[in-house]
């Protein structure tokens, strides 16, 4: 799946819950890597990437948005206030929140922060 389209921004997404006239569809992507990339002996928690009306969810860096763990969406949609969200098809982005993702994780706080795994 691609990202380069036209994309949302954080900014539009903590708008909406302002807006009372228009719903805004959220949808939250499992981020699958293909099966020969996957290594066999490392588990690691899902990340998940969100489109909003069908536009991939970047951060003001430019980066796509990447939920560490179901724990992360949850507290995302909770703090955009959008409880309601529907599950997306699976897409093979590369994530690497080193260079081209803006990756957030949440901790025992229920804090979401960034991280670098």
């Amino acid at each position: 799946m691609r990202t380069t389209e036209k994309v949302a921004t954080w900014l539009e997404v903590a708008a909406a819950a302002h807006w009372r006239d228009e719903r805004m569809s959220l949808r939250i992507h499992p981020l699958v890597l293909p099966a020969d990339e996957v290594p066999p002996t490392r588990k690691r928690q899902p990340y998940y990437g969100i489109t909003v009306d069908g536009r991939w969810l970047y951060s003001s860096h430019g980066r796509l948005t990447v939920l560490k763990g179901m724990k992360a969406v949850k507290r995302f949609a909770d703090l955009i206030k959008l409880p309601v969200y529907e599950s997306g098809e699976p897409a093979q982005i590369d994530v690497d929140c080193a260079k081209n993702s803006h990756c957030i994780a949440v901790d025992r706080s229920l804090a979401l922060h960034g991280c670098m795994t």
